[in-house]
């Protein structure tokens, strides 16, 4: 049986904090766009309205480029399992969430 390794924890983590940075990087898309000047071309609530319609597409998604960037050896694979409880969580629980804590409502949408 095999153990978590230092090096594998930290893996885990660091998949956790890079796509962490990556939504919040979304989250702020719409700032990030008025100080480049390229405003009209870029909707943070576009593309996280896509993103609540379209969950399973989206998970799959950044699972593809989870694996194209990591590879299959173990820290890589432990940095993409980082990612993926991360892109999960975003995906299903806390969009949902916030989405209907803006109608007022709320309950939790977990529809898969």
């Amino acid at each position: 049986m095999n153990s978590l390794t230092p090096s594998m924890k930290g893996s885990f983590i660091a998949g956790i904090g890079l796509w962490l940075l990556l939504w919040a990087a979304l989250w702020k898309a719409d700032d990030i766009a008025e100080l480049g000047g390229i405003k009209r071309w870029v909707n943070s609530e576009r593309c996280f309205r896509w993103i609540r319609q379209h969950k399973s597409t989206c998970l799959i998604g950044t699972e593809a480029v989870n694996y194209a960037h990591t590879g299959l050896d173990p820290l890589g694979v432990t940095f993409a399992l980082g990612g993926t409880l991360t892109n999960f969580i975003v995906i299903y629980i806390l969009l949902p969430m916030l989405n209907r804590a803006r109608r007022g409502n709320k309950t939790i949408d977990l529809k898969f």
